[in-house]
């Protein structure tokens, strides 16, 4: 009889090892970016603190053109989409998206003009470029102008490529200005041209955020929870400690350059949320901007494209846990 107990015993012991084994086991996914910029901050510093692997997550970032991003995320081919505004267009089309975390809020670009350019009035009758056709550097540019008085078909919109790309094109005068975005921004000011503006204090752009297929929103809820827990922990961690920060996006971005990564990191804070969630308004006013920039009219209900009851959960078992970064 003590031989059967023990031997009961010994299994049970295996089979707990094995269960809590199993369970440790992090599971893996797959996370389309844009590139390596300050905008994926939450997601390494929550990779880098184990903020993931706590809740049993093991992201792996893919870079990815912001094309075919939502199209891998509808096939499945990755489980979250950390591109931002591609997943909002995506949903707006019809495509099964839904927008559960949001890093920033407002448009962290800036208009940059050549040395000869010391004002927006300076810009009539001269050239400026823009990113892809109703992309947030081409309609936010325009929306920029507008709002600042000044009529968009008295500038010649020029389309060029990402921020690198336009800051080349103002460099050797191809344009007069070009939105740019951190880096490139503190990039131009130190090159000796000039900010004519910020885009952030007009309007608000979902630069940065979480997208998912809504099977994977319903079917895999807990794991989704999960890895926003350990994206607004990252979010957190960034408004909180900048030193710690600057360290870990250097590395990041394989940057020594340690001034500009702290530029950016000021002016980047700027555009991030502090909750990794949007109010109704801002959701509303994003549509607009979106719906404007892939040509289409109307009214779209908020609920459609963001979600963020993930979030609130999340936030919730961090105050009830005393969790602070």
């Amino acid at each position: 009889m003590a031989k059967q107990i023990s031997a009961l015993t010994i299994l049970n012991f295996f089979l707990t090892v094995g269960a809590v084994l199993a369970q440790d086991k992090p599971v893996s996914v797959n996370v389309s970016i844009s590139a390596l910029n300050f905008s994926m901050a939450p997601y390494v510093i929550a990779k880098e603190k184990n903020y993931f692997r706590q809740e049993g997550i093991e992201p792996r970032f893919i870079l990815m053109h912001s094309a075919v991003s939502s199209k891998a995320l509808v096939s499945k081919d990755v489980e979250f989409d950390a591109l931002g505004s591609p997943t909002i267009n995506a949903a707006l089309v019809g495509m099964p998206i839904r927008s559960v975390f949001a890093i920033s809020s407002r448009t962290d670009m800036y208009l940059i003009g050549s040395k000869e350019i010391q004002s927006l009035e300076d810009l009539k009758g001269k050239k400026v470029g823009t990113g892809g056709i109703g992309g947030i550097a081409d309609v936010g540019t325009k929306r920029f102008l507008q709002a600042k008085g000044i009529n968009a078909r008295e500038v010649t919109f020029i389309v060029l490529g990402g921020s690198g790309v336009r800051m080349a094109a103002v460099m050797s005068g191809a344009v007069a200005a070009a939105p740019l975005s951190p880096p490139y921004d503190y990039r131009a000011k130190k090159a000796g041209l000039n900010v004519l503006g910020y885009f952030g204090d007009t309007f608000p752009s979902y630069m940065a955020g979480v997208g998912i297929h809504t099977d994977t929103l319903i079917a895999k809820r807990r794991l989704v929870k999960g890895f926003v827990k350990a994206s607004l922990k990252g979010l957190r961690f960034v408004h909180a400690r900048k030193a710690e920060t600057v360290d870990l996006m250097a590395q990041f971005m394989k940057t020594d350059d340690r001034e500009m990564i702290q530029a950016v990191y000021d002016s980047s804070l700027k555009a991030f949320t502090n909750d990794g969630m949007l109010n109704p308004e801002v959701q509303q006013e994003i549509l607009a901007i979106s719906l404007e920039g892939i040509g289409r009219s109307g009214r779209v209900i908020p609920e459609s494209v963001f979600d963020f009851s993930l979030v609130k959960e999340a936030a919730q078992e961090l105050a009830a846990e005393g969790w602070k970064p």
